[in-house]
């Protein structure tokens, strides 16, 4: 795609994001939206990769309607690999809680770096490891749904290769991670294009960095 296709068609994608998120209330149609513009991403992927091989390209439905037809077919599984991740943050969030002293704990005591539990000397490892854990979380979070987009397989598979893939492919894993940067820095320098581009932009970059590693077949 060119340059300026490819920005109309994001805009329109964070667009279109916004509302199946809206559609199912924000709480049940925040992943299927997630799920629904990845789904549309691999889709523009395989299109682009045959057009790149010379072979011909079958006609695809509009934007709207591939967007909405993923949306519906993607509402109930989407939203089982969305709480699976709610749950991984909800326990990183009360684990920093804890280590802050949010709990009982008082500023006083967060300040000798015990939290709200006197850690004593293993509280910096302790520290490190839910840091490790955040990290972790936050890959698994954006690189789940590509495969999820491209593969049909039972939900304990999709998180398994999410895992093998983070684990085995590091070029790529630390090339996801820059993604992540990069956009959290965009965002704090450009808040402008937040309203913009939104999350389909990295979610755009992320499909594309998979998708060119060659660990997805291209059927």
């Amino acid at each position: 795609m060119g340059l300026g296709e490819l920005g109309l068609r994001l805009f329109l994608l964070h667009l279109l994001w916004i509302a199946g998120t809206l559609a199912g209330l924000v709480v049940a149609g925040l992943f299927p939206a997630t799920a629904a513009v990845h789904a549309v991403l691999r889709e523009d992927q395989r299109e682009a990769a045959r057009e790149r091989a010379g072979e011909d390209t079958p006609p695809r439905p509009g934007l709207w309607r591939a967007f909405w037809s993923a949306w519906r077919a993607e509402l109930g599984r989407a939203n089982r690999i969305g709480a699976v991740l709610v749950l991984g943050w909800a326990v990183i969030a009360l684990d920093r809680w804890i280590l802050t002293g949010a709990i009982g704990g008082g500023s006083s005591t967060a300040a000798h770096g015990g939290g709200a539990l006197d850690l004593g000397a293993a509280a910096p490892w302790i520290s490190g490891v839910v840091v490790a854990l955040t990290i972790v979380t936050a890959l698994l979070s954006i690189v789940v749904w590509p495969l999820a987009a491209h593969f049909d397989d039972p939900l304990p598979r999709i998180w398994r290769m999410t895992l093998s893939l983070l684990v085995t492919r590091l070029p790529l894993t630390l090339s996801i991670a820059a993604v992540l940067m990069a956009s959290v820095w965009v965002w704090q320098s450009i808040p402008g294009l937040v309203p913009v581009f939104g999350l389909a932009l990295p979610f755009w970059a992320v499909s594309m960095l998979i998708w060119r590693s060659g660990v997805l077949p291209r059927t």
